[in-house]
């Protein structure tokens, strides 16, 4: 993918929604509908609050990333995404222009751990990471987001969809 960020095959997802998006409240969105997801989701979890969260997290992990701004990624990512998004800034220290045109997204399971919560997301979205393109580029990626308690959401792993 020219000058976009690299997609692994897994970036290692390890180890109530309601609030845990505060870092992220004041970031711009892309116009999208949400799913609504059919099960695995608790009762009393908000999904559509969670979704608005997430696709906040997928366009500003974008922008930060055109811009190698690994400070804003490391507060909505768990240290081990950071290590690997600060080995790819190494590699291809940018900047780059991604431009998504639509991002879609839908829960597909939340699952309450001992001492965390685990949200798994599919993300379907069109971007242009290319401005000489024909055409842009649809991608598809299942994102893994962990909190302990009341905390913030955190990226804890992306894993890119096979089409």
């Amino acid at each position: 993918q020219p000058g976009g960020m690299r997609r692994e095959a897994d970036y290692g997802a390890q180890s109530g929604s309601g609030a845990g998006w505060d870092a992220l409240r004041n970031a711009p969105t892309a116009a999208a509908d949400a799913q609504p997801a059919s099960s695995g989701i608790p009762e009393g979890f908000d999904t559509e609050d969670f979704l608005r969260g997430a696709k906040l997290a997928y366009n500003r992990l974008q922008a930060s990333w055109d811009r190698r701004d690994l400070d804003d990624i490391a507060q909505f990512t768990t240290p081990e995404i950071l290590k690997d998004i600060t080995q790819q800034a190494k590699e291809d220290p940018g900047p780059s222009r991604t431009e998504v045109l639509y991002c879609n997204a839908s829960v597909l399971s939340v699952t309450e751990e001992k001492d965390r919560s685990v949200a798994t997301v599919f993300f379907d979205v069109l971007m242009r990471e290319d401005a000489q393109a024909d055409a842009p580029s649809q991608v598809r990626e299942v994102w893994h987001f962990v909190r302990t308690g009341t905390e913030m959401w955190r990226l804890d792993g992306i894993q890119q969809v096979e089409m």
